[in-house]
């Protein structure tokens, strides 16, 4: 019994010890764009450069080297929705060392989708509805994304 009650208070206290904030951070640090000129094809830019401002209210899309299908869906459509309602879209490859510290301070382990917006500086994370949405119902997660965007104008 008391090695059930040992192990049980373990387990507790791994599990409260292992939790983290989910607050997403603001970042000062440089912000990034892509530059290849690719028009709406967010799947070929790989080409990322480091800002000299801190960074803007926008869509960030982080990514790595290789990306998927999904990957490139969502980065593509992004992309052509920020162009659409004129808001900045940031194309971070998280695998460059010069955007490591942007992606650490935005919370990016992976591919994902954050948008910052202009007024509170609040950091929304559609990662994971982005994901679920952009090829199997791509019109959900444009507008999802659409009425994110306008939440704070």
């Amino acid at each position: 019994m008391k090695n059930y009650l040992g192990l049980a208070v373990l387990a507790l206290g791994l599990s409260f010890g292992a939790c983290q904030s989910n607050a997403k951070k603001t970042t000062e640090k440089a912000s990034t764009e892509c530059e290849s000129g690719c028009k709406g094809c967010a799947s070929e830019c790989s080409d990322t450069k480091v800002a000299e401002n801190t960074a803007e209210a926008g869509v960030y899309y982080f990514h790595g080297d290789r990306k998927c299908k999904t990957c490139k869906s969502v980065g593509a459509q992004a992309k052509k929705v920020a162009a659409e309602m004129n808001v900045k879209f940031f194309d971070v490859n998280i695998d460059k060392e010069e955007n490591k510290e942007l992606a650490k301070e935005f919370q990016a382990t992976g591919s994902s989708l954050m948008i910052m917006h202009a007024k509170s500086g609040k950091i929304e994370d559609l990662t994971n509805f982005a994901f679920r949405n952009a090829i199997n119902s791509p019109q959900d997660y444009i507008e999802k994304l659409k009425s994110t965007l306008n939440s704070e104008r």
